[in-house]
């Protein structure tokens, strides 16, 4: 399920809401019910969008180093 970010409709506020933790006026959930309940009651609700996956280039291999010692 989608997370949403939410914000308090008072700045700043700590505390919990409906079972949602909130730090400094904004908390994070996927709980439908609060969800619910903050849209009611003039929460700000927005989707979390997941971070892009970028595409790396493969690591290229350790290239061999010379050995000081032959093997005998």
């Amino acid at each position: 399920m989608a997370s949403f970010r939410v914000t308090t409709p008072v700045s700043g506020f700590s505390g919990e809401v409906a079972g949602i933790v909130f730090v400094d006026g904004h908390a994070e959930t996927s709980d439908r019910a609060a969800l619910v309940y903050f849209r009611s009651q003039g929460y700000g609700v927005t989707e979390v969008k997941p971070a892009r996956k970028t595409k790396t280039a493969p690591a290229e291999p350790a290239t061999p180093t010379a050995s000081t010692e032959e093997v005998s």
